[in-house]
């Protein structure tokens, strides 16, 4: 095997692991927004931790972070619960600076 090779494969490696590493701390951020939604929304216990899955679930499809946002701000409308504006992106970013603090414990 040439070092080119070794060199291409590590970058492969590197890649699909950056790429995982990726996909797993946007789902927990996504969790951790379902969560303070869900609690704001009243939620406990089962049915809060499948509200947050759901979500996930929903980002994780093919309409993305627009029907993630969409669905809270429709949640929260249906609730009668007050949203700030930009409160919403404020917390998707808080909440992606937590994941990515969780899984850079983890590594």
């Amino acid at each position: 095997m040439s070092v080119f090779d070794e060199r291409e494969r590590a970058f492969e490696a590197k890649f699909a692991h950056d790429e995982t590493l990726r996909f797993r701390v946007h789902a927990r951020r996504t969790k951790l927004l379902g969560l303070w939604a869900g609690e704001r929304l009243g939620k406990s216990g089962v049915p809060l931790h499948d509200y947050a899955m759901s979500l996930v679930a929903l980002e994780l499809g093919r309409e993305g972070e627009a029907a993630l946002k969409s669905k809270i701000e429709d949640d929260f409308a249906q609730a009668g619960l007050p949203l700030a504006e930009g409160e919403l992106a404020h917390k998707m970013t808080m909440f992606l600076g937590e994941a990515i603090k969780q899984f850079a414990v983890a590594e």
